[in-house]
């Protein structure tokens, strides 16, 4: 379907509609869709009232060479109770087209949106076409309600035809409804096989637990989908662009319902919709009729009974299926559906599992989507099972019945007693297509692949037979998939499946394709949205994976915590830290005040002097300390969002996924994947991997080489040991597979694994004796390979034990980790003990043991974070202070930003962004600003090392500030930021006082200068010099005494101190003031006289360093006034490059 919209018009006065209004009463020769919903806004309720009509009725107009062009004229006018006309709008839309539309599924969109006062409203719109006589008019009536505060409301359900569509022929900002453009279906009705689409808004939840409900009830009020959902602590309003299958629902009026609660509070709304299609010829012979009213009097109610006998014998099929489409599903499907002619049973999931597939789906699809596999709901199986059975009591012959047993023995898993019961009804029924494809799928069960397409053929279960082919193995497995699929285009879960493995064959074009079809069949199908996401984060379409992502887990609490840390992590690679933070808090608003202190408990990451320095602090202070914990660590200080604090809530919810067992707690791992994250290696017993990358290998191979013979026999014997016996066994396969066990006792005898047998001291059996002991493949020049992908630390081979390896952390360590069981909490293993080799090892395990490795690290190094993105910016920096304006400090802060890397080709213009943040010395922030630094460059001209240099001043109170700058390069996704502590001096008081130094490239008189004294200075932020380049420095020297004769006369003594390096050759190149000398030494001092007529001045040195060499210097500028007879001094350090 393509659509065209054009010319929204609005009107913004009093409006809003919520009960369900009455019918839309439409006539005229245009074909006319209308539908009114009422919303609450943030300035009041509203009322939307959306009109659809075909393009192909508007009469078109050529406007040159390629433009189509119509008008039509809406009207619309609202009366209140009594008549009178409380509303009009109305004006003529013209739109175009670039083709001539014949299509009568291109349709025209409009909406009218605008406001009225609470109440009841009775409503006329005409439509006109101009240039033809089509004209449509539709009268209806409007409820508009108040929408009180503090009381649970819904609005009106909005019934969508389509969600973000492609085409962009219209203004997508008027139908834009919870974060997605909606095109509406004003006539409220569903094609065939399509799902039902709706857009529907919650008020006023006020942040407390709720349910939300979702039903369809068929047209005698039989429920016949029931969805409920169980949302946290967290929102105050809530937006649900939704999707309801109904496959397998026949043609009719169905009735959409939303309910919610919170404590006592109910809220509901409700509107009807159709099932578009012509109605089914469904009929039940009067010996049905009467069988289905036995069904319902033993199984049902006498109630039901009576209203099934007052229905008309045509319908009575069609109430049967309601009634127990919703109460017992698999009977409704497998008995009524084929005797009442709606279809049958399909192969679920569920079945899937059931006869035993398991296996062969991880094989075929993926292990992940085989472990998912639904189990039945046995409770359900077995209320079908006695309904049926209770049919054959009434007729045993009855090969449906029969073939409803066996699909139900089948969903059970019970292969044997399924086939016996489709046997049966194939004895009865030899060509009855339902039974055939029940033996299909027993055939399934038992692998008979070739038997199993044979009778799917012979049922045209055409689709069955593709899947069968596919789940064999054999051909083109793909191509069957894709087979399956043509045949069934909306299939339950067949898109899904073959999204599996297209992602797993790393097609992710085609794997998004599958997603997506999957969702758009079955919007409710959770792990296909999420999926799709993944996919979409592979591609790099990470925009597109958070809007997934963030669209599911507001609509589905049961994948909240799933979604939660990939979309912290797509949040933290495009830069949206702000919506990780909101994403934060909403989550932390769900947790108990205990779960809550443990997630913010900042010793998983701070170092022990942090933590004692934390201890001591009194309640209230340690709210501030944590927020100077965490700013410090800020990688991008002058924007609002901290990523560091970011990915450490991110470790936090990966480890409550996957290292806890109740989301509150978690084991061993969890400590050390907080404190320094994502492992560069992990190998586990159920999943051994070899050392491949560089910086792993080398970690590997340097614990290795600290490994001493009888350590290294001692790990191989450990690691291929059976069970926990303390006897010692022989490794006799290359890798450690193979175990000769001579004196072993089970852990089942032996009730303490650790009891040392050999007690006597004196019993030769019992000492180790160096040298003479070792396995063949653990002598001196032995092979290394059996030492990878286990750990290097005793652990047995037959428990559960995975090692992580980090490079960056304290020179590179190994952790071990251990379980008892498969589904244990995993700790650090214990020293080994028992065995003699064990007892001559125990000093080095004691000194190695994974505890002591992570403790030794944590002193070293308390955490580690990797900035996420494109990479790290380095930049330099610098900052000095100066007097400022009415008794404030002017702090300047300078950038100097690398160009070469980030010049694009042919680019004349390198575009930064620039940014500051000041926190007092509470870490509050006072100033904080990004904004662009662009840069014009010479590309032929610019060399490695040139700087784009930049710089900011403040006006600040002197003080104690903490200084946070930040470059980034929003072309290649590049940033980085650093943050200091720094004084800003008070030149406020009286008394000589000299400003900070100011290191610069260049220093020259500049009329147009209005600071500095009428000299531009153009710093230096790297603070060095090439050989030979002049040394230039700025200062400020402020409150000289003034004699009586208006005069001022200080003395300047440059001291140049060589703190690594040698200085030679060196010369004065421009000063201000008068020469007194040269004294070059060890040190360089030179020594100005200068005199002057007001009490600051305005100072600057360039030398030139001769042939000084690379090295760190200082230069320390000494000012004595003459007059006052006082002295200040300030010293900046400078570098001399290569």
């Amino acid at each position: 379907m393509r659509t065209l919209i054009l010319f929204i018009f609005f009107a913004f006065f009093p409006l809003q509609a919520t009960a369900e209004e009455g019918r839309v009463s439409l006539e005229g020769s245009l074909a006319l869709g209308v539908d009114a919903c009422s919303f609450r806004g943030d300035d009041g309720p509203y009322e939307e009232v959306v009109i659809r009509f075909p393009a192909a009725q508007l009469a078109f107009e050529t406007r040159g060479d390629s433009l189509f062009v119509a008008r039509y004229v809406p009207r619309l006018e609202l009366f209140d109770e009594n008549g009178n006309s409380v509303k009009r709008i109305e004006g003529e839309r013209v739109f175009s087209s670039a083709e001539r539309i014949d299509d009568p599924e291109h349709f025209v969109y409009d909406i009218a949106r605008f406001q009225v006062p609470a109440g009841y409203y009775h409503a006329v719109l005409e439509v006109k076409a101009v240039g033809n006589d089509r004209q449509g008019r539709a009268v209806f009536s409007i409820e508009v309600p108040e929408f009180k505060t503090g009381q649970l409301a819904f609005s009106d359900l909005f019934f969508v035809s389509e969600i973000d569509p492609s085409s962009q022929h219209f203004e997508a900002e008027s139908f834009l409804k919870g974060g997605h453009v909606l095109l509406p279906s004003p006539e409220r009705e569903v094609g065939g096989g399509a799902p039902l689409r709706f857009y529907v808004e919650l008020y006023e939840i006020g942040r407390l637990a709720h349910s939300v409900r979702f039903q369809v009830r068929d047209r005698f009020g039989y429920v016949v989908f029931d969805h409920r959902r169980e949302f946290p602590t967290y929102r105050g309003d809530a937006k649900f662009v939704e999707g309801i299958p109904l496959r397998g629902l026949s043609p009719g009026t169905y009735t959409l319902s939303v309910e919610a609660r919170i404590g006592d509070q109910i809220a509901r709304t409700q509107r009807d919709f159709r099932i578009a299609g012509s109605p089914v010829e469904l009929s039940l012979t009067a010996q049905q009729q009467v069988l289905m009213e036995k069904i319902l009097e033993r199984f049902s109610t006498p109630e039901a009974a009576r209203e099934y006998a007052k229905v008309d014998a045509g319908e009575r099929a069609v109430f049967m299926y309601g009634h127990y489409f919703g109460r017992v599903p698999l009977f409704a499907q497998a008995y009524i559906a084929p005797v009442a002619g709606l279809g049958n049973r399909e192969m679920g999931m569920t079945m899937l599992r059931a006869i035993g597939l398991e296996e062969t789906l991880k094989k075929r699809v993926d292990k992940t989507f085989g472990e998912r596999l639904p189990e039945a709901d046995t409770l359900a199986v077995r209320m079908a099972r006695d309904m049926v059975d209770f049919v054959l009591e009434e007729d045993p012959r009855d090969p449906r019945a029969l073939t409803a047993r066996a699909l139900i023995a089948l969903e059970s898993g019970a292969l044997v007693e399924g086939e016996r019961w489709v046997r049966k009804a194939l004895d009865i029924a030899p060509d009855l297509p339902e039974a055939r494809n029940a033996l299909g799928i027993v055939g399934m069960g038992r692998g008979d692949w070739n038997g199993t397409v044979e009778k799917f053929q012979e049922a045209a279960y055409w689709t069955n037979a593709e899947l069968a082919r596919f789940l064999s193995g054999k051909g083109e497995g793909l191509e069957y998939l894709k087979a399956a699929v043509g045949r069934d285009s909306t299939h339950p879960f067949l898109h899904y499946m073959m999204g599996r493995v297209l992602e797993r064959r790393g097609e992710l074009a085609e794997s998004a394709v599958a997603y997506r079809r999957q969702i758009a069949v079955d919007p409710l199908f959770a792990r296909a949205r999420f999926d799709f996401g993944r996919v979409l984060f592979k591609q790099g379409r990470i925009d597109s994976a958070t809007v997934i992502w963030r669209d599911l887990m507001e609509a589905r609490p049961d994948f909240r915590s799933l979604c939660m840390h990939p979309l912290l992590e797509a949040y933290l690679n495009i830069g949206e830290t702000g919506k990780a933070h909101a994403l934060i808090a909403e989550e932390l608003r769900t947790l108990s005040d205990e779960a809550r202190a443990r997630v913010e408990d900042i010793s998983l990451v701070a170092g022990q002097e942090e933590v004692a320095a934390y201890q001591r602090l009194e309640p209230e202070e340690q709210a501030q300390f944590v927020r100077a914990f965490w700013q410090k660590r800020d990688p991008t200080p002058a924007t609002p969002g901290n990523e560091r604090l970011v990915e450490h809530y991110r470790r936090v919810v990966y480890v409550l996924q996957n290292f806890s067992k109740d989301g509150r707690k978690w084991d061993r791992r969890g400590d050390v994947y907080i404190r320094y994250g994502e492992p560069a290696h992990v190998s586990k017993r159920s999943d051994i991997r070899f050392e491949t990358d560089a910086r792993v290998v080398r970690v590997k191979e340097r614990l290795i080489a600290a490994l001493s013979p009888e350590a290294k026999q001692e790990i191989i014997a450990r690691i291929g040991r059976l069970r926990t016996s303390t006897r010692d066994v022989e490794i006799e396969s290359e890798l450690g597979e193979v175990v000769a066990v001579s004196d072993f006792e089970s852990i089942d005898f032996e009730m303490n694994p650790n009891r040392v047998f050999f007690a006597r001291q004196s019993d030769d059996v019992n000492t180790y004796v160096r040298g003479k002991e070792l396995f063949g493949r653990d002598r001196p020049g032995m092979s290394e390979r059996p030492m990878r992908g286990i750990p290097l630390y005793p652990v047995n081979g037959s428990e559960p034990w995975e090692y992580w390896i980090y490079p960056d952390v304290s020179g590179g360590i190994e952790v071990v980790f251990t379980a008892l069981t498969p589904k244990g909490d995993f700790d650090f293993p214990d020293v080994s003990q028992g065995r003699k080799i064990a007892r001559f090892n125990q000093r080095f395990w004691e000194d190695t043991r994974p505890e002591v490795v992570i403790s030794r690290a944590v002193n070293a190094q308390p955490d580690r974070y990797v900035p996420v993105g494109k990479g790290v910016l380095d930049f330099h920096s610098a900052s000095a202070d100066f007097r400022g304006a009415d008794d404030k400090s002017r702090l300047e802060v300078y950038y100097g930003v690398p160009v070469l890397d980030a010049i694009d080709d042919g680019g004349e213009e390198v575009v930064f962004e620039r940014g500051i943040a000041l926190f007092d010395s509470s870490w509050t922030p006072i100033y904080r600003r990004l904004e662009p630094m662009p840069v014009r460059v010479d590309v032929g001209g610019v060399e490695a090392g040139t700087l784009a240099i930049d710089e900011l001043a403040l006006q600040v109170l002197p003080g104690r500030y903490y200084l946070g700058l930040q470059i980034n390069h929003p072309a290649s996704g590049r940033r980085g930021g650093y943050t200091q502590e720094l004084v800003v001096e008070d030149y406020a008081v009286a008394g000589l006082k000299i400003s900070d130094i100011e290191l610069a490239g260049r220093v020259q008189v500049d009329s147009l200068a209005t600071d500095k004294g009428g000299v531009e200075v153009i710093s230096l932020p790297s603070r060095t010099y090439k050989i030979g380049q002049p040394v230039v420095i700025y200062y400020e020297v402020y409150d000289l005494k003034i004699d009586d004769f208006g005069q001022t006369k200080y003395r300047v003594d440059y001291r140049i101190t060589p703190r690594e390096g040698k200085l030679s050759g060196v010369q004065v190149l421009r000063a201000l003031g008068r020469l007194l000398g040269i004294e070059e030494k060890a040190v360089v001092t030179i020594s100005y006289e200068r005199t002057g007529t007001g009490s600051d001045e305005y100072n600057y040195l360039e030398i030139d360093p001769g042939e000084s060499k690379p090295g760190r210097y200082e230069i320390a500028v000494a000012i004595t006034d003459l007059n006052g007879e006082q002295t200040a001094e300030k010293t900046v350090i400078f570098f001399i490059g290569e």
